[in-house]
């Protein structure tokens, strides 16, 4: 039975770096069996470092023994494992003295294994035999080292019931170390905040990477920082900062595996070595713009001064840091916090007072309502002023005296009365109740509008100027009171109505209880209302307008036309005494029509006056041809200003109207069979009569056939031109034959027609055509044998045999021969 199981001698370098030792161990391997062992742990050592780690292990005198037998000896064995952070790792073993079953061997790191056997007594195993391997390691990688002096592996051999049995017994190493290259040393890539006070006790985050948790420091310009906690990552850190001096400082993260590049931080001056020793002077005006000086010791860094929370102007401070200037701003009455602002932080300072201004005399203290006075303000505080205010109306051209006890200003207009007077300052204003009055003073007038209007009066108008008083402003137009007048609050304006007057110029006057304006002028325009109509002659005239009308009556001067229904007419007169008019009528419709005399300001009304509905009393002749062409004569009344007769929709031509309007002349278009409407077109009314005019149908005519010739073949096509073709209703006859409606193509005017031509013999023909008006005039068609091209054209097929073609003039001769067959060759 062999048991045997101990570590004697280990060593592990501490995480946060430092080295773990152990030496002068005794060899010996407690509740063993069949297994002893002796010699001296001499030392065996772990070391973490920043550039380095490193182990060693050394044994002394070893002596080891299995079933009684001596397996192993060794006088010296030592193992080293060195692992820089920057260059290569190594690993070294010695060994002094080895035995093996009592021979001295040799062994080679890296090598093969050494073997040696012994013959021992195991009960059950025949020819048993301990067996041991020796190896010698010593490896190196990118990371880290490994280094054994002596591995040892035993085992049994032999056989059991004739079976041959290999038994493991145990591994034995003597000596081993190992190590691992150190992490790289940390780094820090980002500060936040990047700035603080310069007392400290702000916390930031550094982040980067190779923190160490419990193992990292971070320093401010060499001063450690308290309260460092590195997050489980490694990343990143917090630490609460140190006091420092006011400017940047240099941030140093260290492990033990080095240290990072420095981060800056900039310390900020936060107050708190100031000291306040005084403050003059200590009160001024709520306008601010005082100066105050402020001493003491630690100012600087000092960003500036503020006054309840609002910063003082001009603010300085000295090289030394103990004396501040600074300008206050304005800010209400009462006593005010003053504060030393510092980029982090601030400093209470002793505090200043805002007194109130004041007004002691307002002079003069009475003035026109128009405005414009001069007036001077004495007091307190007064500098600063952005204005002074007479009731709610500020006035204009303020000056204040830089000492701030005066100031002069214009007042506005106003009304009658004491009004409120308020010097406006920042912070507070100053205000005497009642301070300055008022008074009435003569009124201006500017403008009127509109300048003209009509002479019954009656229209509102508008006056611009100064002085106007409400409930005390009349307006007289040629000394006739206006009534409605209105006076807005400024006293800049009124509205009034305008009483009845004589046309042409008048006098305006407007008045207060200070005086009266320089007049403006206002035109009374005609209107009609002064225009009596007794009579209008004629009474009527025709729709087309025309009539030269008179109408009589008194107050008609300053007329400017007359309207019949609304639509002025012409030629218009009135006589110097205003008693007659003379108009011509517009066109209008049939019916009264309303008449109105226009004037520049109104109508008046004059008796109406009836258009007359236009008649025709008869067509002559009320028939003719399709063709059209016959002269018409048509009688009536109102005929003048005809513009155009149609037929059946048709313009006729040649229109001729009778001055007296009671006929006109006009030729017919042409037309389609039966009655047609004859229309006579007038300005204001048309008239009709209905189916006047009959067209009838004529023979056609013919003109020109083309072409003038065929082949006797037939199938040309003919154009036919003339008149008086019907489209539907036309035949045509060619040599002999009628060529049926059917078959004829018409325009729809009746001057074009085209067919196609039967067969027949060689030779003249005569065409006629025919339609329910009768048989036209004839023409010759020619029917030849064949159709010559003309010069220059390509024969559609080759010439007959035999056949040869001269050309005479401009006659074209078709020239043949006998053939040698019987029969005439075409």
């Amino acid at each position: 039975m062999i048991t045997a199981e101990a570590t004697i001698g280990t060593a592990t370098a501490p995480a946060a770096g430092g080295t773990d030792s152990e030496t002068l161990l005794a060899v010996s391997i407690p509740g063993a069996l069949g297994v002893t062992a002796s010699g001296t742990v001499e030392e065996v050592t772990a070391t973490r470092a920043a550039g380095s780690s490193s182990a060693s292990a050394s044994v002394n005198d070893l002596d080891l023994t299995v079933l009684g037998v001596d397996v192993l000896d060794a006088t010296e064995v030592t193992a080293t494992a060195t692992c820089p952070q920057v260059g290569a790792t190594s690993a070294d073993t010695t060994l002094v003295g080895l035995e093996l079953f009592g021979s001295a061997v040799t062994l080679t790191a890296n090598t093969p294994a050494v073997v040696g056997s012994t013959a021992v007594v195991v009960p059950g195993l025949v020819d048993a035999s301990l067996n041991a391997a020796l190896n010698r390691i010593e490896t190196t990688t990118a990371t880290g080292a490994t280094a054994i002096a002596v591995r040892a592996t035993l085992t049994l051999s032999g056989t059991v019931l004739g079976v041959p049995t290999t038994i493991p017994v145990g591994t034995v190493i003597v000596a081993e170390a190992t190590c691992e290259r150190p992490p790289a040393a940390p780094t820090a890539a980002t500060i936040a905040p990047d700035e603080g006070p310069q007392s400290g006790g702000q916390t930031v985050t550094i982040t980067g990477t190779g923190f160490i948790p419990g193992g990292t420091t971070v320093t401010f310009d060499g001063v450690p920082a308290p309260g460092v906690t590195v997050a489980p990552g490694g990343s990143s850190l917090t630490a609460v900062t140190p006091p420092g001096a006011v400017g940047p400082a240099s941030v140093v993260v260290s492990t033990v595996n080095g240290t990072s590049p420095p981060l800056g931080y900039t310390y900020l001056a936060d107050g708190s070595a100031a000291v306040i020793t005084g403050l003059t002077p200590t009160s001024g005006p709520t306008s601010g713009g005082t100066t105050v000086t402020i001493t003491g010791t630690g100012f600087t860094g000092a960003a500036g001064v503020d006054f309840n929370g609002i910063p003082g102007t001009g603010f300085t401070v000295n090289p030394a840091g103990t004396t501040i200037t600074v300008v206050t701003p304005p800010n209400p009455a009462g006593p005010a916090l003053v504060e030393l602002v510092f980029p982090a932080g601030r400093v209470t300072a002793p505090t200043f007072t805002y007194i109130a201004p004041t007004i002691a005399s307002v002079v003069p203290d009475s003035g026109p309502t128009t405005g414009g006075t001069t007036v001077t303000i004495t007091g307190t505080g007064l500098t600063g002023a952005t204005g002074v205010t007479f009731g709610d109306t500020p006035g204009t051209s303020l000056v204040v005296d830089p000492s701030g006890t005066s100031l002069t200003v214009d007042t506005p207009p106003g009304q009658v009365g004491p009004v409120d007077v308020t010097v406006l300052i920042p912070g507070a204003n100053a205000t005497a109740p009642d301070g300055f009055t008022y008074v009435a003073a003569p009124p201006t007038a500017g403008s009127i509008t509109p300048n003209a209007g009509p002479q019954s009066g009656g229209q509102a108008v508008t006056i611009t100027g100064t002085g106007l008083v409400p409930g005390d402003t009349t307006v007289t137009f040629d000394g006739v009171p206006a009534t409605d007048v209105t006076v807005n609050p400024g006293g800049t304006s009124l509205t009034a109505v305008t009483p009845p007057g004589a046309v042409g110029p008048a006098v305006v006057v407007v008045t207060t209880g200070g005086g009266t304006a320089a007049p403006l002028d206002y035109t009374y325009l005609a209107d009609g209302s002064a225009a009596n109509v007794t009579g209008l002659t004629p009474t009527s005239g025709p729709t087309s307008g025309g009539t030269t009308v008179t109408i009589t009556g008194t107050g008609f001067t300053g007329t400017t036309g007359v309207t019949f229904d609304g639509v002025p007419g012409t030629g218009f007169t009135v006589n110097p005494a205003g008693t007659t008019i003379t108009v011509v009528t517009p066109p209008n419709t049939a019916g009264p029509a309303d008449v109105r005399l226009v004037f520049p300001a109104g109508t008046a009304a004059a008796p109406p006056f009836t258009y007359l509905a236009p008649t025709i009393a008869s067509v002559v002749p009320d028939s003719g041809p399709t063709t059209g062409g016959t002269t018409v004569t048509i009688t009536g009344t109102g005929l003048t200003g005809a513009t155009s007769v149609t037929f059946g929709g048709t313009p006729g031509t040649n229109l001729v109207v009778n001055p007296d309007g009671t006929s006109l002349t006009v030729v017919t278009p042409p037309g389609l069979p039966g009655p047609v409407d004859v229309t006579v077109q007038l300005p204001g009314d048309d008239v009709t009569a209905a189916e006047g005019f009959t067209y009838e149908t004529a023979p056609p005519r013919i003109d020109i056939v083309t072409p003038g010739q065929g082949p006797t073949g037939g199938g040309t096509t003919v154009t036919i031109s003339g008149s008086g073709f019907v489209p539907g209703a036309t035949e045509v006859t060619i040599c002999g034959r009628t060529i049926p409606a059917s078959q004829i193509t018409v325009t729809a005017d009746g001057r074009s027609l085209t067919f196609r031509t039967p067969p027949c013999s060689a030779g003249n023909t005569t065409v006629v055509v025919s339609t329910d008006g009768g048989a036209s005039n004839g023409l010759a068609f020619r029917y030849v044998t064949r159709i010559l091209p003309v010069t220059g054209d390509t024969l559609a097929a080759p010439l007959t045999i035999g056949a040869t073609l001269a050309l005479f003039g401009t006659v074209l001769l078709l020239l043949t021969r006998r053939g040698q067959r019987t029969g005439r060759i075409d």
